[in-house]
């Protein structure tokens, strides 16, 4: 299968830890992440995926691709028409070259290669050694819809606090560039 090649081209590069793609639908296509990412974690992933993608476009600019870093990984997030595909990288990674070979990948994601992709087919495929986590609970659809329809919580009133008597401050001028003052 052409994708695995793909996948496996993302994985060849240094620093890159894992790589796995989401359909929009809750199913797990393709999973290399490594074995320490328990199971739990995939199971409410696309949902804080999709939480992160509907908070970015609403309040700023709308774009595919996004990088959060962190102290010693960083996560790659791409995402296309009919799934999300998700990077693991350790913060020596080249970013240029994941970048381009994820870009070759995301051309390869056609709707006809990723209904190759079943539960089985994605159980069945290669994975790097010691990057696998067991099949059965990341490789088939969510038991239930992606997005839960739950009342929010009731807020509880808050509590009446006395008024403290502060003393004036002198007033100080305080510059500010991007939110942050200088």
């Amino acid at each position: 299968m052409v994708l695995n090649k793909v996948f496996d081209n993302v994985l060849d590069i240094p620093g890159v830890d894992g790589v796995c793609l989401f359909g929009l639908n809750g199913q797990v296509f393709v999973n290399r992440m490594p074995a320490f990412l328990s199971p739990e974690v995939f199971a409410d992933a696309l949902r804080r995926i999709t939480a992160l993608y509907e908070t970015m476009d609403e309040n700023f600019l709308p774009c595919d691709d996004y990088l959060l870093k962190f102290a010693e990984k960083w996560l790659f997030f791409r995402r296309t028409d009919q799934a999300v595909l998700l990077v693991l990288a350790a913060e020596t990674a080249n970013f240029a070259s994941t970048r381009m070979v994820t870009n070759m990948a995301l051309k390869h994601l056609t709707p006809a290669a990723l209904a190759e992709f079943t539960p089985e087919s994605a159980a069945a495929a290669p994975a790097a050694p010691a990057a696998r986590v067991p099949t059965g609970s990341t490789a088939t659809p969510f038991s239930t819809a992606p997005f839960p329809q739950t009342a929010p919580a009731p807020v509880p009133e808050p509590a009446a606090v006395a008024p403290a008597v502060a003393a004036p401050e002198p007033h100080k001028t305080v510059r500010m560039f991007r939110g942050r003052a200088y």
